[in-house]
């Protein structure tokens, strides 16, 4: 399975606790979600109701709607696009590694999981 489709279940739930505390997210191809309607109605290639938008024609069938979609899916942001975003609120790339090195994130394994806690700091 490719690595940035394996969301563990800690950053499935910053997920959510992103989405509550307001990250905005504007569906696109190259996105992974999760799901937990189900909107989709067959089971995850990856895993526990994990998708990637790859068409989004495909899930706006699904949905009817854009706001629909947003509603009803979590965004789980891969490394690259937690990076931009946390740019996109000026954090800065040492605040970036300081935290990263501060809990051992590159030894366990866990970067995009503490890349999320720091954009859940943001939106605080």
């Amino acid at each position: 399975m490719n690595a940035a489709a394996s969301f563990s279940q800690d950053e499935i739930r910053l997920a959510h606790e992103l989405k509550a505390a307001g990250l905005p997210w504007h569906p696109r191809p190259g996105h992974y979600v999760w799901d937990g309607e189900p909107l989709i109605q067959h089971d995850s290639p990856f895993h526990d109701r994990v998708f990637f938008i790859l068409d989004l024609k495909h899930f706006l069938r699904r949905s009817e709607t854009i706001e629909r979609l947003v509603e009803s899916m979590v965004w789980l942001p891969t490394w690259e696009q937690c990076r931009v975003e946390l740019a996109d609120r000026s954090v800065p790339s040492n605040e970036v590694v300081a935290h990263l090195q501060a809990t051992d994130a590159f030894a366990n394994q866990n970067e995009r999981l503490e890349l999320y806690v720091l954009l859940l700091r943001t939106l605080a």
